[in-house]
This record gives structure tokens, C-alpha cells and sequence, in this order.
């Protein structure tokens, strides 16, 4: 037996009610009615109703019959009532109003005409009417996504696409549906419903070969995620060499061995290496993948080679830049004993666009090549600027309280990962739910209702994802600042050591380092706290060494 004569087996098997325990109906070809019990219907009103016999069936219909009727009836006047009992209570379903096909018709010809507004309306309103075994229901939810995502509410149009996916009702639509779907991942959108439960939980071996590719690449990403290498390897194998899936599949993969590895070796380096030059990926995935090679070199201490690395980043054009990756490479240049031009990227991160950054370790940076010039009481006070400038995070950090409400915590937090990706989310559900209200008139009641209940509920999970995961960043975040505190006053007490240490006798000054002359093309001004996007990262500072050498 096919499997679709089974179920239609099983679900005529299922209708089949034993005539003793199947209820009466009212309509045409139900069971008669049994007669009543002898002397039933001589029984004054309010009377309390005999058991019926144990070798007669009786219906609850007739059960209730007797024992509900009105106080002053005559029997004469009960007895119709006791023969059709459900005549007045249960009406016989009428049968399915039939859609009229021009609706649809109608709608289709109003989207192609480019106005999706007018479109959207009578596609909800004939759905609504159509049974879901329509050839052209599928169409009909395809085509109202695509009028929603047209008119700037993304998230109802994915929702309707997503149906599509699961329903797979049609399988002319899903390769369309699921390719649009595709398209709205670029953007901030509802990772468990289009990542999760569509691309990452079908069995879509049918695609065409580029919506098929991103199936298999989130269906290997959800694999790692559970920690199961190889099942993602067999998901990933399905991959084309030449498709940009195949190269963040192996982006990856190297994160997720980097976790598993004490020590990177150079096969690792060297494949994030090969993955900046790969221009399948975006400007954003060949940047990470720099970031990884500079960082991995700094951690074996080729910081030469880091600084290599963090060349390999580009950013737009007049872009202020990142001040994480500023602070990086001026942690890399202290490392190689270039204080001023360390110096001089700390002075980039009091530019007005960074200001607002975490960075609670560059305070510590430059207290540290103030110390190691000897220029103690500088070095003093750029340690005590870090808990003076997050007295009121540490404050918080200390009582214990909701640090989620901590601005500088919760701005940190949502600058980057998970948080800033649920975030953004949440703040496109704001902007399309507001968005919706344009159309109150021109979607009708029910579409406009429907639609206002999916944002309320879209978004009370999203807030929820959000806060969850805020709750978690923010922790780590205190974390960091915790530890930059810690060190902070360590330098405090090492700098206090030095301030007040006796000079021996025939100690004398470091002679300062030469410095290589100036070429036509350098410019040297004293700085007035101007800042120029071009000039960030070429700023130097000219400060003298006050370190005193003691003779043997």
C-alpha cells in the first residue's frame, strides 16, 4: 500500500464510530433515535429520571431530553421535543461558500501593475476563503509575502514564505519561496524561523543549486553548534568549490577547531590567510578572517607578523575605522618597543566617534608607556582616569544590582555578536510595526489585525531572545572591566614605587633615542585636539624619555 493510500486508510478508519457510543445528529443520514424508556413520558415535571435498562442503549440526547424540560409542560406538549431533540440546537452544516476565482485574479493583476498595497488586502481576503488544497493557495500566500516585503514589512512577508517551507503544499513555490527567503537573511530577520526551522531542519535536496547551497551551509552550522563535526562535514562536502557558502563553511570550521586546540598551528593560521584573499566572501568575513591571523600571531608572539595581519583589513572609504582593532594594534606596537606611535593610536581613540566605545584597557596601555618613560605622574593619572570614568559601572558591578541597566555595560553588549544581531532585530520590528499603521485603511480590518497580532507576538519573543542573551553579554563585559580594574591599581601601587625610589649614586639620564628625520612628504603640528578621518591612524607623538640608567 502507498504511503498516501495508508494514511487515506487511517483517516477513514478514524471516522468509523461504534453505533452504541456515536452522539445523534441531526443532519441527513444519521442513526435514529432510539425509542424512550416505557413510562418516560409520564413523568411529572422535576422528577428525577429512571436508570435506563441494561439491555437498551440509550442516547445522551434522550437523556437530556427528559431531564430538561420546563416546569408546567404537558406530556402531550414534551413528546415532540423527545422525538428531535437536536432539531432547534444543532443546524445542518451548510457547505463551503466557493471563491471566486477573480479575486485572486484581480489581486495578481494589481501587483504586477505595481501596487502591492492594493494587492495585499484581497490576497489575505481570498486565503482566507480558499481551502488550503487550492492549486493556487500556495501562490496566493507567495504573492502576499512578496506584496508585504515590497511595502517595507519584511518580517510578515518571511513569515508567509516560511509557511510555504513547512506546508510544502507546492513544490513549484517552495524553490521560489525559499530563494526569497534567502535573500531577507542579509538583513536583520528572525534567525530561529528562517535559519532553524527552514533552511536548517528540511530535507532540501530538490533545490536549485544556490538556495540549496545555503540549506546545506545552515544545516552544517547547526551541527557545529551541537558539536557534531562530522555530520556538518557531510553537509558541508555537498558544498561547490566555487560558491561563497563553501568558503564560510571553512570560516567555520576554523573557529570551531580553534576552540577544540591549546596551541594554533600554522595550518590554521595559514587557512584564515588564504580566506582574506578569497573574494567569494564579503568585505566583512575577509576582515574577520585578517583579525583571526593578526590575533593568533600576537599569541605566539610574532607581532611583526600581527601587524602584517591588521594591513590586510579594509574598511570604506572615510570610514573612522574600529577602535577595537585600533587598540589591538596599538597593544602590538608596545609589544615591539614602538611607544610613540603606540602613543599616537590612543590618541586616535579620544577621537568624538570612539568616545563612547568600551575600552577600559586602553587607560591601561597608556599608563603603562608612561611608566615605562618615567613619566610617573601621567602614568598615575591615566590609571586612576579608568575608575574615575567607570566609577558608576564598578559601582554597580560591587552592589550587585541589574547590570543590564548599566548604559556603558549595555551599549558595550549590544556593539557586537548575538546581542547586536537580537538587537537589531528588535529594533526592525519596532520600525515595521510602526510602519504597519500606514496601511490601516487600505489592508482592511482582518489583514490589519492579523498582521498587528503577528508584530506584538514577533516582538514579545524577540525582546525575550534579546534580553537573554543581554543578560549574558553584560556579564562578560563587567568581566573585562573587572580585570582592567585590577590591573589598574596594580600599576597604581608599581608606579607609587617608582615615583618615590632614591636615585643611586652615579645614575644618569637614558640619552634619548634617535629619530629618523623627517621626510618632505611629514608634516609635525602640535596637536589642539582636531581630528581628521584620513589622519587616524597615522598619528605619532614626540615625547622624551625621563628614564635615568644606572652605571655598574
Amino acid at each position: 500500500m502507498t504511503p498516501r493510500s495508508l494514511i487515506a486508510a487511517l483517516a477513514s478508519a478514524a471516522l468509523v464510530v461504534s453505533p452504541a457510543t456515536a452522539p445523534a445528529q441531526s443532519g441527513g443520514g444519521s442513526l435514529p433515535m432510539p425509542p424512550p424508556p416505557p413510562g418516560s413520558s409520564q413523568r411529572p415535571a422535576g422528577a428525577a429520571t429512571p436508570a435506563p435498562a441494561a439491555s437498551a442503549p440509550v442516547s445522551k440526547h434522550m437523556t437530556e431530553a427528559t431531564t430538561t424540560r420546563v416546569q408546567g409542560e404537558t406530556p402531550a406538549q414534551a413528546a415532540p421535543a423527545e422525538q428531535k431533540p437536536q432539531a432547534a440546537e444543532a443546524p445542518p452544516p451548510s457547505a463551503p461558500k466557493k471563491v471566486d476565482p477573480a479575486i485572486f485574479d484581480e489581486a495578481l493583476k494589481d501587483y504586477f501593475d505595481g501596487d502591492p498595497r492594493a494587492a495585499a488586502g484581497p490576497l489575505f481576503a481570498w486565503l482566507e476563503a480558499a481551502p488550503k488544497t487550492d492549486d493556487n493557495y500556495a501562490w496566493g500566500q507567495y504573492f502576499l509575502a512578496k506584496s508585504l516585503i515590497d511595502l517595507g514589512l519584511t518580517h510578515a512577508g518571511a513569515s508567509y514564505l516560511a509557511r510555504i517551507a513547512r506546508e510544502r503544499s507546492n513544490p513549484n513555490v517552495i524553490p521560489k519561496a525559499l530563494d526569497a527567503l534567502k535573500q531577507l537573511t542579509d538583513r536583520p530577520h528572525d534567525e530561529v524561523m528562517i535559519d532553524e526551522q527552514v533552511f536548517g531542519a528540511l530535507d532540501l535536496g530538490f533545490l536549485p543549486e544556490d538556495t540549496g547551497a545555503y540549506a546545506h551551509y545552515q544545516q552544517g552550522l547547526v551541527d557545529l553548534r551541537v558539536g557534531n563535526e562530522r555530520w556538518a562535514n557531510t553537509h558541508f562536502a555537498k558544498l561547490s568549490e566555487t560558491s561563497a557558502e563553501a568558503s564560510h563553511a571553512k570560516f567555520a570550521l576554523l573557529v570551531t577547531r580553534l576552540k577544540q586546540v591549546k596551541e594554533p598551528t600554522d595550518e590554521i593560521i595559514n587557512d584564515f590567510l588564504a580566506l582574506t584573499k578569497d573574494e567569494k566572501l564579503t568585505r566583512e568575513a575577509r576582515n574577520e578572517s585578517a583579525l583571526a591571523v593578526a590575533r593568533l600571531r600576537y599569541e605566539r608572539q610574532d607581532y611583526t607578523g600581527a601587524l602584517e595581519a591588521y594591513s590586510l583589513v579594509k574598511l570604506p572609504e572615510l570610514d573612522p575605522g574600529r577602535a577595537s582593532l585600533y587598540l589591538e594594534e596599538a597593544w602590538t606596537r608596545y609589544k615591539l618597543g614602538e611607544l610613540r606611535a603606540s602613543l599616537g593610536i590612543l590618541t586616535t581613540l579620544d577621537a568624538p566617534s570612539f568616545r563612547d566605545e568600551f575600552l577600559p584597557d586602553k587607560y591601561l596601555l597608556r599608563a603603562l608607556i608612561y611608566r615605562d618613560l618615567c613619566h610617573y605622574l601621567p602614568a598615575k593619572r591615566a590609571a586612576k582616569e579608568l575608575t574615575r570614568r567607570f566609577a558608576d559601572s564598578l559601582e554597580a558591578v560591587r552592589n550587585r544590582d541589574d547590570l543590564t541597566q548599566d548604559l556603558r555595560l549595555r551599549r558595550a553588549a549590544n556593539s557586537h555578536g548575538g546581542t547586536k544581531r537580537a538587537a537589531r532585530f528588535v529594533e526592525t520590528l519596532d520600525l515595521e510595526g510602526e510602519r504597519l499603521g500606514r496601511y490601516a485603511g487600505s489592508f482592511g480590518d482582518r489583514l490589519f489585525t492579523h498582521l498587528t497580532k503577528l508584530y506584538d507576538l514577533s516582538r514579545a519573543e524577540a525582546v525575550r531572545v534579546y534580553d537573554a542573551r543581554l543578560a549574558d553579554a553584560v556579564r562578560q563585559e563587567a568581566d573585562t572591566l573587572l580585570r582592567a580594574a585590577e590591573q589598574v591599581r596594580l600599576m597604581e601601587y608599581e608606579v607609587g614605587l617608582k615615583l618615590y625610589e632614591r636615585v643611586k649614586k652615579g645614575a644618569k639620564v637614558v640619552a634619548p633615542e634617535d629619530e629618523q628625520p623627517m621626510s618632505p612628504t611629514s608634516v609635525a603640528f602640535r596637536f589642539d585636539n582636531e581630528y581628521w578621518n584620513d589622519e587616524l591612524k597615522s598619528y605619532r607623538v614626540r615625547i622624551e624619555s625621563r628614564c635615568i640608567e644606572e652605571t655598574p
